[in-house]
């Protein structure tokens, strides 16, 4: 990309960032080169400042910086960190360098042979993941493709919005490169990021869009009626880019079978065509899809493929990420210093050495938490004493949460500045595929534990503690808590002994499985589970990261819960009788979570027909502060592990409308930050804040 000098009333620093020139421009914001703090290149989006002052221009922005969020790094350009509370609303993504493909080709020519193969594959894999993640791109075009050094990347997700959003037929995109959907306003689904990038093929082969240049409504009556102009295009490829746009959207293939085609050369009418229900992706993503993002499908990987094209998929995308590996890129998690390993489970470590239960008094690192930071910088001259109270919350320490495909620059951040400091760092990892009930596929498990080797090859022998997904627990396929969704119990137990497997490979790493909390499903339902996922294995088990429930409350129901699954495994037995009698050293040991629970759990004044006791739930604060110094004997530590100052989303307690009942606001999306609540927790600090 062509970088451009700093324009008058262009900021010097865009939160910790500092500028260096500009990338580029857009409807929305100003792309530009910047440093981050420790000296790394990226790049940050900035919203136009014009539009910044209009809500819906606001909300369009949070849906890309969720877009770009759920997306798998494959083939794309991760996003590293975003901010949508302060003055000014940016994106940073890894800087990605090299020319975009529409100044590759103007300055080269066309592409052709296995260069303009690779770029069908890379993108037909960069939108496998974007498909997978729930996204639809809508702007899939040349300046939209860069190509850097370890292969085309797919980037900017400026008018992506989220394929289940509200406005999913709002027509966008770039003119030459929209789909006829687009052009007449009708449902815009991945079929036509599929037919994007048969036009984006086609201007690599030829030189020119498909259906030439002029002026608006001359593109777009072409796209609608004119059959594509193919000028260089030969061969399987030819056809397949001939498919791909297909003015009808269910006649395109789907990035799956594009992937298919690539790697077979197979180009016939019956396995190039998607159906209704193929809309979406199919069951064998790509090693980067992102766990958890794929929509289920019937049949099995077989379907529309023999088990040989299934193989050769598999190959080609494994070709495609060894060449990036090799590239030095960002697309692999490795240890500092050490080559990288392709098994997904590494071999067992001889023995533990749990950091909680050290001797000698030891501190939690985590960095400021950087809402809370960048609410008191606003406050600070205005509202001195509110921006105190939110500076004194940033700095406890609190769990980092590992949620996304690209962590490897946060967790080496992390556990270089835990060994300057002498503090060790809690991890929260929140990524199970088919977690929280949402659909998922069968093959995005490998991908998830190559994702978790990768993790626990970064923290290496460095002490660390990590929280292995909230909810998983609970949530369980099959059960009452989780009815419909595909997968068994067996199942789940299965890949959650196998990710305590992974991360305890390390020994200084600490693993806590999930706990719940008092009632909720239940105590013998959860030594049951505790007990299938492979407790013995782990250092523990956490609770009350979804409550509000006391801390004494919290252990009494910790103690009783790993006492139940102590008796079960001295017993083999079924149930919890309370009269026998069980050694202290068997029963696994646990955390507990104080973040929120300063004032214990909420009490609605008045009737409603649904509380929510959980959502939002007004008047609380936060707790005890992390310590190891807990009193209790299976107690290893008090831990923040959920954030203090985000929303748990709409909460409506019943009631029609969108406003809280209780609070008389609508409440921001799962998982903002929202000040006001921040700031009502640090003021019912329980001990206060000091």
């Amino acid at each position: 990309m062509t970088l451009e000098v700093l324009r008058d009333g262009d900021p010097a620093r865009v939160g910790p960032y500092t500028l260096l020139g500009r990338l580029g421009e857009g409807g929305m914001g100003v792309v530009y080169l910047a440093r981050d703090p420790s000296g790394t290149r990226v790049a940050v989006k900035l919203l136009h400042a014009r539009m910044d002052a209009h809500p819906d221009f606001r909300r369009r922005f949070a849906r890309e910086v969720a877009a770009a969020q759920r997306v798998a790094r494959f083939c794309t350009a991760p996003v590293l960190d975003a901010s949508l509370d302060g003055r000014l609303a940016y994106l940073v993504t890894e800087y990605v360098e090299g020319p975009s493909l529409k100044e590759a080709v103007a300055t080269s020519g066309p592409l052709r042979g296995s260069a303009l193969d690779g770029l069908a594959a890379s993108m037909a894999m960069a939108l496998r993941a974007i498909h997978g993640a729930g996204v639809v791109h809508r702007d899939l075009k040349p300046s939209n493709v860069l190509l850097s050094q370890v292969g085309p990347k797919v980037i900017d997700f400026g008018i992506a919005w989220l394929a289940d959003s509200d406005a999913s037929s709002t027509v966008l995109g770039t003119p030459a490169y929209m789909s006829p959907e687009q052009v007449s306003g009708a449902e815009v689904g991945p079929p036509s990021d599929i037919f994007s990038w048969g036009c984006t093929v086609a201007f690599a082969a030829g030189g020119a869009p498909p259906f030439g240049s002029g002026s608006i409504p001359t593109l777009l009556l072409r796209i609608v009626n004119d059959p594509p102009s193919l000028d260089g295009l030969t061969g399987p490829l030819r056809d397949l880019v001939a498919s791909a746009l297909s003015k009808d959207p269910a006649h395109r293939p789907t990035a799956d079978a594009l992937l298919d085609q690539l790697s077979t050369g197979n180009t016939s009418s019956t396995s190039l065509a998607s159906t209704s229900a193929g809309v979406g992706e199919a069951d064998v993503p790509s090693p980067s899809a992102p766990p958890g993002a794929g929509a289920a499908r019937g049949g099995t990987a077989e379907s529309g493929a023999t088990r040989a094209a299934v193989n050769r998929r598999r190959a080609l995308i494994a070709a495609a990420a060894l060449a990036i590996a090799v590239g030095g890129a960002s697309a692999a998690l490795t240890l500092r210093g050490t080559p990288t390993s392709t098994t997904s489970t590494p071999p067992p470590s001889p023995t533990s050495q749990n950091p909680l239960r050290s001797t000698q008094p030891i501190t939690f690192y985590a960095p400021e938490e950087p809402a809370a930071a960048r609410q008191a910088t606003l406050w600070q001259e205005d509202r001195p004493s509110d921006a105190s109270l939110m500076r004194k919350l940033a700095q406890i320490p609190h769990a980092i949460r590992l949620n996304q495909p690209e962590v490897r620059s946060k967790v080496d951040a992390t556990i270089t500045a835990a060994d300057q400091t002498g503090g060790i760092p809690v991890f929260l990892i929140s990524y199970l595929p088919g977690n929280e009930c949402h659909p998922t596929t069968t093959s995005a498990m490998p991908a998830y534990q190559e994702w978790l080797t990768g993790i626990a090859r970064q923290v290496g022998p460095a002490k660390a503690v990590i929280i292995l997904e909230p909810g998983s627990l609970v949530r369980v396929p099959g059960t009452e808590q989780c009815p419909t969704q595909q997968g068994s119990p067996d199942q789940r137990y299965q890949d959650l002994r196998q990710a305590v497997q992974i991360l305890k490979s390390n020994p200084a790493t600490a693993v806590y499985l999930d706990g719940s909390q008092d009632y909720w499903p239940g105590t013998e339902t959860m030594a049951e589970r505790l007990i299938a996922a492979g407790i013995d294995k782990a250092d523990g088990f956490f609770v009350n990261t979804g409550g509000f429930q006391r801390t004494a409350k919290s252990v009494e129901y910790g103690k009783t819960l790993s006492a139940c699954i102590a008796v079960r495994l001295k017993t083999g037995g079924t149930t919890c009788p309370q009269n026998t009698e069980v050694d202290p050293a068997t029963m696994p040991h646990f955390v507990v979570d104080t973040s929120r629970n300063g004032q214990g759990s909420w009490s609605p004044p008045k009737h409603y027909e649904d509380p929510q006791t959980w959502c939002n739930p007004p008047g609380r604060g936060v707790g005890d502060r992390p310590t190891t110094e807990t009193g209790e004997e299976l107690v290893d530590a008090y831990l923040w592990i959920s954030r203090a100052g985000t929303s748990n989303g709409r909460c409506r307690r019943g009631t029609d409308g969108e406003k809280d009942p209780e609070r008389g606001v609508v409440s921001p999306p799962s998982g903002e930050w929202w000040a006001d609540l921040a700031l009502e927790r640090a003021k019912n600090a329980n001990p206060p804040l000091r």
